[in-house]
């Protein structure tokens, strides 16, 4: 797999745009009682062969990074990886003090997948998804599982000089 890493730029921002809404449904997030515009927020694609296999947004706020979205296209192929790892070096390479994410409690992948490059939980916020659900009512009660959605989970990367 050639695997290559751009940043978002103007002109892939078109693209991103339309990632998102296919993702995600809607370009806001909410989260942590707070929106966001995931197209206007930086970040980095995965481009293998010409076609876009992956996608990490990113927010800076003083001296923390937060992840807001990570997709991968191609599951078990090393993207997401390699999308964390970008964002994980430049945190490092800015000084940062940290790095951090929310997910979901339903999100039992985004879980395991986070906990097994370094991250882990910090956070529980209890209601905070039935609270983002007023602002944003397509956000589903229960996961394809089954799992109630409510809560919002915080995962905290270990840097190195914590």
């Amino acid at each position: 797999m050639s695997l290559s890493i751009h940043p978002i730029e103007s002109c892939n921002k078109h693209l991103v745009s339309e990632l998102v809404k296919e993702r995600w449904g809607d370009r806001i997030m909410v989260v942590h009682d707070q929106k966001f515009d995931l197209t206007q927020l930086p970040g980095f694609v995965a481009m293998e062969k010409g076609k876009t296999v992956g996608l990490i947004t990113y927010r800076e706020d003083g001296c923390s990074f937060e992840i807001m979205s990570l997709d991968s296209f191609k599951e078990n192929q090393g993207i997401g990886s390699s999308l964390v790892s970008e964002v994980i070096h430049l945190v490092e390479k800015k000084g940062v003090e940290r790095l951090f994410l929310t997910t979901t409690n339903d999100n039992l992948h985004a879980l395991g997948f986070y906990q097994k490059r370094g991250f882990t939980l910090t956070a529980l916020r209890l209601g905070a998804v039935n609270r983002a659900r007023q602002e944003k009512p397509s956000i589903p009660l229960k996961s394809e599982d089954g799992i109630p959605v409510e809560h919002e989970i915080e995962l905290d990367y270990l840097l190195h000089d914590q």
